[in-house]
This record gives structure tokens, sequence and C-alpha cells, in this order.
């Protein structure tokens, strides 16, 4: 049928099924959008632990396979992070309101006073900029920072909240994953035809490249701030090293550890160990994050470094932490339909 076959009355009829199509998806949007990011995490942690569940689901009724699959979902990931979270909030705490009290003209001067061409440059200074640059007390400053914990701990109040509703989501998941899978590789079918498999491919094998990219940065972190804190004289700096790695799995994670760790050493009077150990980790340990995640991407899914890396660190800045995984994946996507694109026709067979 032609456009100038159609009547008034179809091109009504048209315009509001689209217009009822539209209002019906936004009004889905509406009530699901709170919930994608529980959604997604389940998707990716199901993923991720799905060869691990195998046994329960072989041995164990669907129902009691998906809640002890769940369990050990809570055990690997969910609990380590609330325990780690709320511990450091607690120490960031003690340490915020031990420092308050603290006279940091006195502190501050009598260890800068130790290194001379520093004593030598404060002599010059002014009494009146003394004061303001170092203050008798640092008990309004940290107060007020005492006071943000208060954000905090509701930021961790809906961090668990969401790993709530992750795990609600997980275990029907695990319960009705087979379906689930099968559901999309046939909707994917249908709208992709047979390149829709071939795409399903290679967003499994980038979510795979992404998890493996996440257990090297870790061990990477956790090993270089170990030999910082080794360095820096502090106690138990493989302990230190073990937390440091598991706060890598949290979005900026790491420079709380190793942050925590400087203002204690500067607190103690440790000018060089502090300011030292706060450049180690600002600029080696933090950043190693951004070079081997997207190499070890590269690598897995064998797509250029410089897509993985804007991918990664793009996909952060525009969905959180989530976009670790959303941003490769969609770069992925798009370098394969751009191959196909590209890809020249297979030329018709000539009459036989």
């Amino acid at each position: 049928m032609r456009l100038a076959d159609l009547t008034v009355r179809d091109l009504r009829f048209a315009f509001s099924q689209l217009l009822a199509a539209v209002l019906f998806f936004a009004l889905v949007w509406k009530i699901l959008s709170p919930f994608l990011p529980a959604l997604g995490w389940a998707a990716i942690l199901v993923y991720a632990t799905w060869p691990l569940a195998g046994p329960m689901r072989r041995h164990w009724p669907p129902v009691p396979a998906a809640a002890g699959a769940t369990l050990m979902l809570a055990l690997i990931f969910i609990l380590p992070v609330i325990f780690l979270s709320i511990s450091l909030g607690t120490e960031l705490h003690h340490v915020l309101t031990d420092l308050g009290s603290v006279d940091a003209h006195t502190t501050l001067e009598a260890s800068l006073n130790r290194i001379p061409w520093l004593h030598e440059l404060l002599a010059q200074i002014p009494a009146a900029w003394k004061t303001k640059l170092m203050p008798g007390a640092l008990t309004p400053d940290l107060s007020a920072w005492a006071g943000r914990l208060g954000s905090v701990a509701g930021g961790i109040g809906r961090f668990g909240t969401l790993l709530i509703l992750v795990l609600i989501t997980a275990f029907f998941f695990y319960r009705h994953g087979e379906v689930l899978v099968d559901q999309l590789r046939r909707f994917v079918g249908q709208v992709l035809g047979q390149r829709g498999d071939a795409y399903l491919r290679t967003v499994a094998s980038t979510i795979r490249a992404v998890i493996y990219g996440i257990l090297a940065t870790a061990v990477a972190q956790g090993a270089l701030a170990g030999l910082g804190y080794w360095v820096a004289g502090l106690p138990a700096p493989v302990l230190l090293a073990i937390v440091t790695l598991l706060f890598s799995f949290i979005p900026f994670g790491t420079p709380l550890v190793w942050g925590a760790a400087s203002i204690w050493l500067l607190s103690q009077g440790e000018i060089w160990a502090g300011v030292g150990l706060a450049l180690w980790g600002a600029l080696v340990v933090s950043w190693i994050d951004n070079l081997i995640r997207p190499l070890v991407i590269s690598n897995a899914v064998r797509i250029p470094f410089l897509l993985v890396l804007f991918g990664v660190l793009g996909g952060i800045l525009a969905f959180g932490f989530l976009g670790l995984f959303l941003g490769p994946v969609l770069l992925v996507v798009l370098l394969a339909i751009w191959s196909e694109w590209l890809r020249p026709a297979t030329p018709a067979a000539p009459p036989g």
C-alpha cells in the first residue's frame, strides 16, 4: 500500500496506535527505571556465578537450588562488601574524631621543622599567614567532615537496599535463568535475524572479560598498595594490602584505604611517609585501574585498547559503576555492527 492510498482515518488510527505505544512504554519505564541497577547487577553476578551453581541445579530441586545459589552469591560478594563498608565508615569516624582534638599547628610545625629547607621557608612566612595556613586546631574542619559522615551513612543505607533487591532478583534469575536466556535469544533473533546469536556471544564474552579485568585489577592494586604500606613503615602492610584488594571492588574504594593510612601517618608527624604514600596511591595504585582493566578486556575480546578504555571510563561517567560493564558492551556491539556493515556483500551466484 502506498502512502497516497492511505486515508485520513488510517493515518489517525496509526498515529493513535503510535501515541498509545509511546505512552505505554513511557509508563513501563517510569515504573521499572528505579530497579534497573538491581536488575543489571543481578544479571551480571548471576552470569558470573552460573558455573558455580551448576552442581546445585543438577542435584537439587529448582527452588532449593536457586536459594542455595543466592546464598552462595551473598557469601561471596554481597556480605563482604556490606561489612567492609560499615567497618570503613566506623574507622573513618574514629580517625576524624581523634584528629579533631589534635593541635594541628603544634604537630605539623614540629614535624615540618625537622626538614631544614621547609624550616627556613616557614621562618619567612608572616605570623598572620601561618595562622591562616595552619590553624591552631583542626576541629572546625574535621567536624564538618564528621558531619558529612551522616550523608555517607545514608548512602550506605541506600546501597544496602540495592543489595537486597539484587539478591531477590538473583534468586529468580537462578530459578528461571535458562528460560529467560532462551526467550532473550529468540527475541534478538527475531529483531536481528541470524546475527543475533553472534551479538549475544560478543556481549557474553565482553562481560566475562570485564569480570576477569576486575579481578586482575584488584590483585594488582592490592600488591602495589601493600608495597607502598611497607615502604611507608605502616604496621601490618599485608593486612592493609588485603583490605585494599577487597575495597577495589567498591567504586572509588581504594582511595579510602590508602587515604586513611596517609592521614594517619601525617597525624603521627610522618610527613614524608604520609605525602609519599598519598602520591603513590593517587598516581600508581588508583590509576593502574585505568590500564590493567582495559588491557585485559581488549586482549580477551580482541578489540582496540583505546575503544575499551573509552568504554570503561565513559561507561562509569554515564552510568556509574554499572557502566563498567555497559560501556564496553555497547562499544563492542557497535564495533561488531560497524565491521559487518563494512564487510563486502557476497556476490550472487550466476544463473545455471
